[in-house]
């Protein structure tokens, strides 16, 4: 719960039951929102504290549709990149080269989501000035994409499973 490598010593949670159950329920609203028939993939849910920063990347396969919807706490800005061909793994080095772009701002109040491809878009976030920022990501594969059969709720038996539990 507190060994998050992207936010370091931020409270995080894989899984949890209750954003699962959200990761469900908004199916219809994400087939909606996409024009797409998705597969459940994961949540993930992070509380950000004053100081924190969200580093410049692209999520993995299983992030290809995803969405970021504000829990509660203060209005903190996410930035996305449009251009997807911006933003990647240095193919020599294999760490991610960011780019220089200042990107998309989008600020979201509690309850509102924002729906976008987190395997192709470059996103992140400054450092956080005040005391706190709820979010959670729900995570879907386009069922069209190749691979998307077999990563199915993130490669597990089922939903609500801990992330080393795969099938």
């Amino acid at each position: 719960v507190w060994n998050d490598q992207q936010v370091p010593d931020t409270y995080s949670h894989y899984s949890d039951i209750v954003m699962e159950t959200l990761l469900v329920k908004l199916l219809p609203v994400m087939e909606k929102e996409t024009s797409l028939k998705l597969n459940p993939n994961y949540s993930y849910a992070r509380i950000y504290k004053k100081g924190d920063v969200l580093n410049k990347h692209k999520d993995r396969f299983s992030c290809e549709i995803s969405t970021t919807m504000h829990l509660g706490g203060g209005c903190w800005p996410i930035y996305l990149e449009p251009d997807a061909s911006l933003g990647g793994v240095d193919e020599k080095t294999g760490n991610y080269k960011a780019s220089k772009s200042k990107g998309v701002k989008v600020m979201l109040q509690p309850g509102d989501m924002l729906v976008y491809r987190g395997n192709e878009l470059e996103h992140w976030r400054d450092k956080l000035s005040f005391d706190d920022c709820g979010q959670v990501f729900l995570h879907y594969n386009n069922i069209e994409t190749k691979g998307s059969k077999e990563n199915i709720y993130d490669r597990r038996p089922h939903l609500g499973l801990p992330a080393w539990f795969k099938k």
